[in-house]
């Protein structure tokens, strides 16, 4: 009896590591992206559907860069195709909401005070898009919780399109 109950739960242990129906995933991750041509920060949420479907929720914000900041949310869908007990890659496609943000104050620190009326109305200028997201990633588990990840997508977005690259960490519940 003692046998079988080593066996059992080694064979739960193994099992667990691989993303199974129900699985819920929260991360961060690092990002740099092309057009904004500066480093972001963002939050991860995933659940899968089966075990090799999963839909993921995601926010960056990108720090400010001459004037011009943007954060995005991301909606996208990951097919898992595994390498190994440990390593997966996968295609993404999914949908994106973007704010980018331009502020042109300064712009302003070389005009004369009497002149600056004229830009009265150019103090920041918005631009929120939706677009779509086409990429691919890798993941590596390092434990049975544990994810570090490797992603690059390219947002395809009206006049603003940009690829992303992260790099993330995340605890699978």
């Amino acid at each position: 009896m003692k046998k079988y109950l080593v066996l059992i739960v080694s064979i739960m242990f193994n099992i667990q590591a691989f993303a199974q129906k129900g699985d819920v995933v929260v991360g961060v991750n690092t990002s740099y992206g092309t057009e904004i041509k500066n480093v972001g920060f963002g939050v991860k949420a995933q659940y899968h559907f089966t075990d090799a479907l999963r839909a993921e929720v995601s926010g960056d914000y990108f720090l400010k860069k001459d004037g011009l900041s943007l954060w995005d949310i991301n909606l996208n869908l990951h097919y898992l195709f595994p390498l190994g007990d440990k390593i997966k890659i996968y295609p993404l496609a999914g949908v994106t909401f973007t704010n980018w943000k331009y502020d042109y104050s300064g712009f302003l620190d070389g005009v004369e005070e009497s002149m600056k009326y004229l830009f009265d109305d150019l103090d920041s200028e918005n631009a929120t898009r939706f677009g779509a997201n086409l990429g691919g990633g890798i993941q590596y588990d390092i434990t049975n919780n544990f994810i570090i990840n490797a992603e690059a997508k390219y947002q395809l977005i009206s006049d603003l399109d940009q690829a992303v690259f992260t790099i993330g960490l995340a605890y699978k519940f």
